[in-house]
């Protein structure tokens, strides 16, 4: 199962709303019969697995030992328990993905949210019993691992089984494993759940545009953060703020089991090497902890970039600096401007933007988005209970992939739905490519998306014919460099001393709060006028159990996608080739190979990174300079 889930509230200029999805191509229901069904095929397989887990297990005291030619019965039952195990994965995977997409148009859907829970007892069960199958393939020797993957049936397996052999040093006994495994449900997976359980009855008291105040949920609330009217948003934030705090420290015991589960396990694997708190995060983004450093390390030096981005645009505003309610803000307009061609889009044209964008760099590009309209592969609506932000996942069985937003209208949604087609773009470049060859990392993951938002936006800069026109789109640059060098860098900031602080005990919600501040003032500086302190509890990404550290890989994708578009000129008519050639291989490589292979680049120096961050500094440069001119002429 793959879902990328991009964290962007959505606006609500009370018109252009976007349509439905239709997931009757996967499922009709989950009542539903086909439904029931795979359950009860998914419920079989397991009983096998587990059976075939036995035997396995009986075993694992001699895996070190292996030979591919004594143990050749031992060799042909684990590619039979592999194949199964996959097909298992895959169906499993397949009724979780069409739960979450239930849920999340509609979160007090009572029996969505009781089969995402009955769905992850199963996983558990599923990696309980095949945790036999993943320690054998970890602790064998090079030469029987080599002759497993020889078979046509399992050569597919190959790198992500590399991957685990590289942490192999981690292992635990088979109990354990199996333990872990069981218990991550109820122990560790939960927590996520609830806190999707309490964001999504959340209700927060907030102004509307009329002056009238209205209790309305939290997506619903966030919505408003993207208002043009600035007090509309300041009370947004505020009632958000206020909602959150009554759950204070239910959000920080979240907090604490997820950290907490991940250290525990981390000081259990630690018996032969040590494990840091980053090392998951680095495994899950197949990148070194030199690439990290050297990334980061660019970020520090370029935060001054995204602090002028800020202040440049608090003097568009007319402010000497922004809130924190702010961040998310529209750029300003004058009286009517707002009725330009770039501001409250309907969808359909809003869609053929899209398109025409993507058909620039090459027309299977744009007929792709066509044919994710036709299928009714887009959620655009707006409605209470939709849970807040944009993602874009991938149904395993028929490969085909959903996009998630929230659209009424601001570029801000245009550019969202130009980067969650992006995402479903990767699936589909990828659709023939065995699943455990397409599983790419989260830093490779926004190449794509992040690509597409910089086509629309050369294509909307070309096409602009007024000055608000180039204003906004000037804007949303200035957003992007603020939110990527530093915004991001701020939460990743926050997340590393929680994790350093953690060992100590639970920490509370004031020190998380004050955590969540010293953050913001590291990174944000003086370019605003307060800190966001409740930051730590309205994101979800850091109360994401799936994957920790949700938040450098979108600065790495940020940069690394504007390194790919630079090639675009470069090529010519061979980019759309190469580029798909790149996509193809997110899944089956480590960023720095594929870097190196495809763009002739090393990740681990910060040379490849300050280079696209000079293309940010044009781009902020020229915001700069608009905004210049504009207080010259009043």
């Amino acid at each position: 199962m793959r879902t990328i889930i991009d964290d962007v509230p959505s606006v609500d200029p009370d018109s252009a709303a976007g349509p439905a999805w239709d997931l009757s191509s996967e499922y009709p229901s989950i009542q539903s019969s086909e439904f029931r069904n795979d359950i009860a095929t998914v419920e079989s397989s397991i009983a096998s697995l587990e059976a075939m887990g036995a035997a396995a297990g009986a075993r694992i005291d001699e895996a070190a030992g292996f030979d591919p030619a004594v143990d050749a019965v031992t060799l042909a039952d684990l590619r039979r328990f592999a194949v199964a195990d996959a097909a298992a994965r895959e169906l499993l995977s397949n009724l979780a993905v069409y739960a979450g997409c239930v849920l999340s148009t509609d979160g007090s859907d009572a029996a969505a949210a009781a089969m995402r829970g009955f769905l992850d007892g199963l996983s558990a069960r599923l990696g309980a019993a095949s945790a036999s199958l993943s320690l054998a393939l970890t602790l064998c020797p090079a030469s029987f691992f080599e002759a497993f993957c020889s078979a046509p049936e399992t050569a597919r397996f190959r790198f992500a089984l590399g991957q685990e052999r590289k942490r192999r040093a981690r292992a635990l006994p088979l109990p354990a494993e199996r333990a872990i495994a069981t218990l991550s449900a109820d122990g560790l997976h939960a927590w996520g759940g609830l806190y999707d359980g309490i964001t999504g009855k959340l209700r927060c008291r907030v102004r509307g545009v009329d002056g009238s105040e209205s209790s309305v949920g939290l997506a619903k609330a966030a919505s408003l953060l993207k208002r043009p009217e600035r007090d509309v948003r300041e009370g947004a934030w505020r009632g958000i703020n206020a909602a959150l705090s009554v759950h204070a420290d239910s959000f920080a015991a979240i907090l604490n089991a997820i950290s907490g589960w991940r250290g525990s396990e981390g000081s259990l694997r630690s018996h032969t090497e040590p494990v840091h708190y980053l090392d998951g995060a680095l495994h899950q983004g197949r990148l070194s902890r030199a690439t990290l450093d050297a990334l980061t390390g660019v970020l520090r030096e370029s935060r001054e970039l995204g602090r002028r981005a800020l202040r440049a645009q608090a003097r568009l505003y007319g402010v000497d600096r922004l809130g924190p309610w702010d961040i998310l803000a529209p750029a300003p307009a004058d009286e009517g401007a707002r009725a330009s061609a770039i501001a409250n889009i309907p969808f359909e044209r809003g869609l053929g933007i899209v398109r025409r964008a993507y058909a620039s760099v090459d027309p299977a590009m744009g007929a792709f988005v066509d044919s994710m309209a036709a299928d009714g592969r887009i959620e655009g609506r707006v409605k209470d209970g939709k849970r807040p932000g944009a993602f874009c996942t991938e149904f395993p069985r028929s490969r085909r992939p959903f996009v998630y937003t929230t659209y009424q209208g601001a570029l801000s949604e245009l550019s969202t739905l130009a980067h969650e087609l992006g995402h479903a773009y990767h699936c589909e470049a990828m659709r023939d490519i065995p699943l455990s060859e397409s599983d790419y990392p989260m830093t490779l993951a926004e190449t794509a998306s992040t690509f597409a938002e910089t086509v629309l936006g050369e294509l909307l800069a070309s096409e602009a014919s007024t000055d608000a026109e180039i204003i906004e789109l000037a804007w949303s640059d200035a957003q992007d460099a603020a939110t990527f060098l530093v915004n991001i860098p701020a939460r990743f900031e926050f997340e590393s001393r929680f994790y350093e602080r953690r060992p100590a005990g639970p920490v509370g919600p004031d020190e998380l709060r004050a955590l969540m501040k010293d953050a913001w003032a590291e990174w944000y500086g003086d370019s605003l006028s307060g800190y966001d302190e409740w930051y730590w509890a309205s994101k979800l990404h850091f109360h994401k159990t799936g994957v920790s550290f949700y938040n450098f890989p979108y600065s790495f994708g940020y940069l690394f996608s504007l390194g790919v578009y630079a090639r675009r000129e470069e090529l010519g008519d061979r980019f759309h080739g190469t580029y798909v050639a790149m996509l193809r291989d997110t899944g089956r490589m480590e960023v720095e190979e594929l870097a190196a292979r495809h763009l002739g680049v090393d990740l681990s120096r910060p040379d490849f990174w300050r280079a696209s961050v000079a293309i940010v500094a044009k781009k902020v440069e020229r915001f700069e300079r608009l905004v210049t001119a504009k207080a010259s002429l009043e």
